[in-house]
Order: structure tokens, then C-alpha cells, then sequence
């Protein structure tokens, strides 16, 4: 008996200690992020999101509706993936030959809308679907959905705009067809501030391709101004923020020079500059977790949604890749419309977007951000009346003389961030190029 209570002294001696330790070595639970973005082989569980600029739908009569805000957290999007799926996997192949648009926007339909060129490879990450159907499809950056009300059939059509072509699938007889079709009757009864229409079906002949516009109801817009708030405030905020990218937060070091904070360890450092650009460096040893798109960006995706720092809705703006190396650019959706950095904050921080992620084998190796979030402006609006056709002429007599013009390649209505409250701009694409057009004229 003397000897089971000996031995029962040091069993929880030791268990103390070993508490003990733990809490010095992680500095407490509260700082230490167990599901850290170490744990980067999470593609399974993140299944490619935010990959979409927005999704259209097409409702007849010459409208249209586009979502870009909460479409991962809506229930007709899951029915509308779900349909996708299903002719991914029951579907067989039909011919296809260039989208006619005039024919497509006769019905109802259902259009993802995708920023980037995507592939066949990546469809199974995408809609959780395995195919042999996915490997004969080649790059879009648009999926159309073509439901018949009666579920006798749809046709999905994986379009690359780029090419005018595309793989068309169709499903025959199955209940999800007429469950996707009236999953849009719910955009029917809503009241749109902002309402699209087709470039093609509305004759305008000046665009490379059918474009859908945003129009408002009246000659005037009203609409909210974009507020910018810096996420990191002071010393405290910024050594929060930093500690999500280190395992033993307790155990960085911290340098200041020129306004600069540096936090290190032997494996990652991480510099948040007077700018208001936090960028992270991972210098740690990782097993190759894979060299393609969704590999790559599951481990990206995973990083931002461990930053609790970054609140606003995100999307892929933009990626680009040389062999098993990859970098991820994203921007943000506010009021159903893009946020985007104007020149001068582009400028300010070196960065394209408001983030931007490199990864490589499924590793992340450098982490940036502009650490500011926005939201709605509760007090300023801000008004346009420069509609696109009035935006397209006066861009078109700054650049072309004697009646030359080029085709417009694309349009957007867009919130062009800066360092105050901001509003509404067209970017407008011609040759490749860029133009930002203010919405309130004599700007």
C-alpha cells in the first residue's frame, strides 16, 4: 500500500510537469493555433472555394441577375453544383461547336462565371464528382446550365470565351434537372437596384464577346460608399495577428526598424510594414503534398481561412504558375460587387490584389496582405450617372481619332479601393489594357 501511494505521488508529479511544460512551450492555449496552417493537406475537406467571380441567371424576357456576395453559403448553389455533378457523372457527350448566345439566353439558365481559365483536371475538386467525363474537357472559364422545366433534360456546357468553343454534357430524365430549374424562380421575385443585360441580345456590336452589363432602374444611382478600416490598429492587434503563423508563438523574436515589425523563428518570419502590408515567410521543410492547381490552392485557401484577421468575402482574382510553384491573387466582394485596389494603393504596397500567395507542392512559401477590411459606409453615398454606353464613348474619344475604334474585351462596375471612403467605377478592357472610367460624371 506504501508503495502504491509512492508511485501514485510521482505519476501525477510527473503528469504535472508535463503540464507544465506544454503550457510554457505553446504560451498558453488561447495564443496557439493548433489547426494551424501546418496542417496544409486539407484539400479534401476544402473542396475549391472561392474560385467564382459570380454566378448568372438567366430568368427569360431579357433579364438577368448575377450573384457575387454569400454564393458558398446559399442553399441554390448547392442545388445548382449538385446538377452540375450529375452530368458530370451520368451525362454522356454531345457535340458542341460555338456558343450562340442569342440561342443560349432564349431559356432559362444558369452561367458560372470564373475570372481564370480551368481545367478538366480540376472539375473533381471542383464539384466533388469523380468522371471519366473530366478528362475530355479541356479550359473554360464558363459553365452554362440549360435545365428543361420537366426534367426530360439538360445540357451543361464547360465554355472557354478565350476560344469560343466548349464540351457540351447532357443528362437525360433525371429529377435534379427540374429541381435546378426552379431553384432560379426564387431570383424572381426580388427587386434589383441593379439589374444585367446581354451585350448580344441588346445588339451592341462593340464588345468581342457577349458581356453581361449592370444597369440601374433610374438615371441616377444612389448607391452606399465603401468605408476602409485597417485590421491591424496597434502592437497588440499586430503581435495577434502574427501568432497564427508560428507553432510556439512564445518562442519568435521581435526586431523594429523604420516602422517595420519583424517577428521570427528558425523556421518563418513574418514582417508587417508601415504600409499596412503583412507578409509572412516560410522557410519550414514540407513533404511534397502535391504539384497541381487544387493541391496548391486548398493549402492557400486553407492559410486565409485560418487568418481571422481577413473578415471580408474573398475570391480568386487571378493565378498564375511555373511548374509545381503557384501565385494566388484575390480580391474581395462587397454590395454584390467587386472590390478591387486602385493605382495609388497598388502602388503603396507593391501588390496587385489585397492578397497574394505562393505556394509550391502544396507548401505555402510566402503569405502578403494589405491588412485593411471593408465595409459599407453607414453615413456617406455616392451617386452615378454615367451609364456603359456613355462610359465606352467618352473612353473611345480619348483614345481614337477620325472614328477607329478597337473592341471592348470586357466591362465591370466595380468599387476601386483607395486610402478614404470610395465608390463606383467601369474598368473597361480593350487590347489587354485596363481603363477605369468614373461613374459620376465630369470626374
Amino acid at each position: 500500500m506504501k508503495n502504491f501511494g509512492r508511485n501514485f505521488i510521482i505519476a501525477f508529479l510527473m503528469a504535472l510537469a508535463i503540464y507544465q511544460t506544454c503550457e510554457l512551450w505553446f504560451g498558453g492555449f488561447s495564443d496557439h493555433n493548433f489547426f494551424s496552417f501546418f496542417s496544409e493537406n486539407t484539400s479534401s475537406n476544402i473542396n475549391t472555394p472561392y474560385i467564382l467571380d459570380r454566378l448568372i441567371i438567366n430568368l427569360g424576357d431579357n433579364k438577368v441577375v448575377c450573384r457575387a456576395n454569400g454564393i458558398y453559403d446559399s442553399e441554390y448553389k448547392e442545388v445548382f453544383d449538385k446538377a452540375v455533378a450529375t452530368a458530370l457523372e451520368k451525362g454522356t457527350l454531345a457535340p458542341s461547336e460555338g456558343i450562340n448566345w442569342n440561342s443560349v439566353l432564349q431559356s432559362r439558365c444558369i452561367i458560372y462565371e470564373y475570372n481564370c481559365l480551368f481545367y478538366g483536371a480540376d472539375i473533381p475538386d471542383i464539384f466533388s464528382v469523380r468522371s471519366d467525363n473530366s478528362g475530355k474537357i479541356g479550359a473554360y472559364d464558363k459553365i452554362i446550365v440549360l435545365p428543361k422545366a420537366d426534367s426530360s433534360l439538360m445540357n451543361v456546357i464547360f465554355y472557354d470565351s478565350r476560344e469560343n468553343n466548349g464540351v457540351t454534357l447532357e443528362l437525360r430524365d433525371n429529377k435534379i434537372i427540374g429541381q435546378c430549374f426552379e431553384e432560379c424562380s426564387r431570383f424572381n421575385q426580388e427587386d434589383q437596384s441593379i439589374y444585367y443585360i446581354s451585350s448580344v441580345q441588346n445588339g451592341f456590336s462593340i464588345f468581342s464577346d457577349n458581356q453581361f452589363i449592370p444597369r440601374w432602374q433610374e438615371d441616377i444611382y444612389e448607391y452606399p460608399l465603401i468605408e476602409p478600416r485597417s485590421v491591424l490598429t496597434d502592437s497588440t492587434s499586430i503581435e495577434s495577428n502574427v501568432n497564427i503563423f508560428f507553432d510556439n508563438p512564445a518562442g519568435k523574436t521581435l526586431s523594429r526598424q523604420g516602422g517595420t515589425y519583424t517577428f521570427s523563428d528558425e523556421t518563418a518570419v513574418v514582417k508587417y510594414y508601415n504600409t499596412g502590408v503583412l507578409e509572412y515567410s516560410n522557410y519550414r521543410a514540407s513533404e511534397n503534398r502535391g504539384s497541381g492547381f487544387s493541391d496548391n490552392y486548398s493549402a492557400a485557401v486553407g492559410l486565409i481561412n485560418s487568418d481571422t484577421f481577413v473578415t471580408n468575402q474573398y475570391y480568386l482574382d487571378s493565378y498564375e504558375h511555373n511548374e509545381d510553384t503557384y501565385i494566388f491573387r484575390f480580391n474581395y466582394k462587397v454590395n454584390d460587387l467587386s472590390v478591387v485596389p486602385g493605382e495609388e494603393l497598388r502602388e503603396k504596397t507593391g501588390m496587385q490584389s489585397f492578397i497574394e500567395i505562393t505556394a509550391t507542392n502544396g507548401k505555402i512559401d510566402r503569405y502578403k496582405k494589405y491588412a485593411f477590411r471593408y465595409s459599407i459606409d453607414p453615413k456617406d453615398r455616392g451617386t452615378a450617372d454615367t451609364d456603359f454606353i456613355t462610359a465606352i464613348d467618352g473612353l473611345y474619344s480619348r483614345l481614337y481619332k477620325n472614328g477607329v475604334t478597337k473592341p471592348v474585351d470586357s466591362i465591370a462596375l466595380c468599387y476601386i479601393a483607395g486610402n478614404k471612403s470610395f465608390g463606383l467605377s467601369w474598368i473597361i478592357d480593350i487590347e489587354n489594357i485596363s481603363h477605369i472610367v468614373d461613374t459620376k460624371a465630369g470626374d
